[in-house]
This record gives C-alpha cells, structure tokens and sequence, in this order.
C-alpha cells in the first residue's frame, strides 16, 4: 500500500468507503439507510459523505458541510481534505477544509 495521498471522486462509494476505513478503522464507518457513509469518532467527531458528495464533519467547536469535486486522503499524515473547485465564471478562489483525524 503506498503512502501517497489518494486523490477520490466523492460520488464514487466503494473508493471513499475503503479510504474512510483506512483512515478511521473499519469497525468506525458505516453506511446510512440514505447511503451516506460515515466514519465516527469518539463522542460528536464524525465524516459524512453524502451519495452527492456533499461532506459533513463535525469536531468539538467546529464544523464544515459542503460540497466537494474531490477527497485528499493523507493516510500518514492523519488528514482528509475536501476539496473543490471555483466556479467557472468566478473569481473566486478554491475550496479547500482539512479535517485531522482526533
């Protein structure tokens, strides 16, 4: 297995279901009756990726919920990054919410 971070689509389930599992351990991911697949942490910490691709996280004092282009699996490194790209007429920068594994 290599050590590189892998680069997901987010609408693609079994890649995001076996890289949650990596990252938050198998017996901590589970899949919602409306096909979310979470990864839970202890207490309120949680991953959500919707079959959209829309992420959710909680922590402890923050919280992200977006959509996402792309997931960034840093397994090492203990991170997730969301990812998304500007609009195509925007002049606005890119999306990018590192959550660290707890």
């Amino acid at each position: 297995m290599t050590d590189d971070p892998a680069l997901v689509d987010p609408t693609d389930r079994e890649s995001v279901r076996r890289n949650l599992e990596r990252f938050a351990g198998a017996d901590a991911v589970s899949e919602r009756e409306d096909g979310s697949l979470v990864a839970d942490f202890r207490g309120t910490t949680h991953v959500t990726v919707r079959l959209d691709g829309r992420v959710e996280t909680g922590m402890p004092l923050h919280e992200f919920s977006g959509s996402s282009d792309r997931l960034v699996f840093d397994h090492p490194a203990g991170e997730l990054r969301v990812e998304t790209d500007a609009e195509p007429d925007s002049d606005g920068p890119n999306l990018s919410y590192t959550f660290r594994r707890p």
